[in-house]
């Protein structure tokens, strides 16, 4: 079982229907989304730790995992439980012993931060944790966990970022799973998140993890200096239609942080280095969308942050571009359709109908932003 350290450090819920080939949404989501992670956080939820490789589209929008609230009697089906019910393709679901970075975490006392992208009036918080002796390698169900704690929301906006200390019982140890559920007032709909964890010491050893005993003759190797922290809090400070200026948290043990670019988030390319905290990257493309990731960088090796997405802003436009209708909160739209919006050109990422809800054309799982053409030239 590999385990990570883990030490303090953002898709809208669609449901797929065949008919007219259209994504329809069951109720009109809430304007709020979050992840467990950040500069204020001990632990970080599976989708949004760059530890894990293969997490699939989720990565771009950890904070999007939302689905409809009432769990454990409603909400997302079991063996669905990390994807909040298939969203991004369900690659989260993927279950075993090995498969996922694990926080690594003592019996007692633990502090969670919700990141949050957009704060929403909150019902209440509620965390669950795997019952000793549950199977790591069979799918996420509800019989395997049980009721760690819960914090009520009262009905009001939270705090950004949103700490919660949790309890670990001293009788959990080795590899369980956190699930964390934040149940929305005013909506529907609640947030799912999933946390890997790796509890060592307080009882027996995990027998799915079992220690090799250590030869006592064998004089023991000095210990290899640890590669710096993930840089932590990467952000936007500013962006223009050619320029992102960024900044994040100092990773301990970082000697200079590495700047990498890239436009498929699969592919990334250095685009500078720095000992600071920031960094402009300029010569961007107008109206295009970019992620970023800052690996700190030391002689005891290297570890990247998580991956933020930033758009640059359009290009100034010179009025109404002929032949592209105005973008419509309420109307279905086919993956490939122009629309425009505020002077911007926006294209359907995939088909949708929408719910009058006046966000919805900013976000990237549904519209990307693109260069307008000129007037009286459409695409």
């Amino acid at each position: 079982m590999t385990s990570f350290s883990r030490f303090g450090s953002a898709a809208l819920g669609v449901v797929a229907l065949a008919a007219a080939g259209l994504f329809i949404a069951p109720a009109p989501p809430a304007s709020a989304h979050g992840y467990v992670g950040g500069t204020s956080s001990s632990l970080i939820a599976r989708a949004a730790w760059s530890a894990n490789a293969d997490r699939g589209a989720v990565q771009y929008e950890p904070q999007s995992l939302e689905a409809p609230k009432g769990f454990p009697a409603a909400g997302p089906v079991d063996g669905k439980l990390a994807s909040a019910g298939g969203l991004f393709g369900g690659d989260l679901d993927e279950q075993s012993a090995t498969r996922w970075a694990k926080n690594l975490v003592q019996p007692g006392p633990v502090q969670v931060a919700w990141s949050l992208t957009a704060a929403h009036r909150t019902a209440e918080w509620r965390y669950f944790i795997t019952k000793q002796g549950w199977d790591p390698n069979d799918p996420l169900e509800r019989d395997d966990l049980e009721l760690l704690t819960s914090f009520d929301g009262g009905g009001g906006i939270p705090t950004v970022p949103t700490v919660h200390t949790l309890n670990i019982p001293a009788d959990h140890t080795g590899y369980h799973v956190i699930y964390a559920v934040w149940d929305i007032a005013d909506t529907q709909n609640a947030f799912y998140n999933t946390i890997d964890i790796d509890v060592r010491g307080g009882g027996a050893v995990d027998p799915v993890d079992p220690v090799d005993p250590v030869d006592p003759v064998d004089p023991v190797d000095p210990v290899d200096p640890s590669a710096p922290a993930a840089p932590g809090g990467l952000h936007t400070m500013d962006r223009t239609a050619t320029t992102v200026d960024l900044m994040w948290s100092a990773a301990a043990g970082a000697d200079e942080y590495r700047i990498e670019r890239s436009l498929d988030g699969v592919s990334f390319t250095a685009v500078g280095t720095t000992a600071s905290t920031s960094f402009l990257d300029s010569g961007l493309t107008a109206a295009t969308t970019y992620r970023y990731r800052v690996v700190a960088v030391s002689d005891a090796g290297e570890t990247a942050s998580s991956v933020l997405t930033a758009t640059t802003d359009a290009e100034e436009p010179t009025g109404p571009v002929d032949g592209i209708p105005e973008w419509s909160a309420t109307a279905a739209y086919t993956r490939g359709d122009l629309v425009q919006h505020l002077g911007v050109v926006y294209r359907a990422v995939q088909s949708h109908r929408g719910w009058g809800d006046e966000t919805w054309i900013t976000a990237l799982s549904l519209w990307e932003p693109t260069t307008a053409p000129a007037a009286g030239h459409a695409h």
